[in-house]
């Protein structure tokens, strides 16, 4: 239908590096990845073979809120948004259409971002 709309959100999924606004995460640490490890997550990602998302990390929330159907790491230059954030070579952006009731919400303000769920392995790393 020509007056449908696509419903399609485009998001920073992850920045590499150290971000200098955060002095600590939620859970006590100050993790990030490098450009390489970010590639490398976002292709498992999507190696997995389930492109679908949830809300807020919660159980029963995945099936029908999100499909992702792009998944890539930008290759720069910078991508200034104009509202004070950046897209910096090697940031992972994820594109996803939203069901009806998940592109409510985004159009109500309650979803405005990714917030990435996973393991991974903590090592130290020098302080600079």
């Amino acid at each position: 239908m020509p007056d449908e709309p696509l419903r399609y959100v485009l998001g920073v999924g992850y920045m590499p590096g150290r971000n200098p606004a955060i002095t600590k995460g939620m859970d006590g640490g100050r993790d990030f990845f490098t450009e390489a490890e970010l590639e490398k997550a976002s292709w498992s990602f999507l190696a997995d073979g389930n492109p679908q998302v949830g809300v807020g990390h919660a159980d029963g929330t995945t099936e029908g809120t999100a499909t992702v159907v792009e998944s890539y790491i930008w290759r720069g230059p910078d991508w200034d948004l104009g509202d004070g954030t950046v897209i910096t070579k090697g940031t992972w952006m994820i594109g996803a259409i939203l069901s009806p009731k998940a592109w409510q919400a985004h159009l109500d303000g309650h979803l405005t971002g990714w917030s990435l769920q996973g393991t991974a392995r903590r090592r130290r790393v020098r302080a600079e």
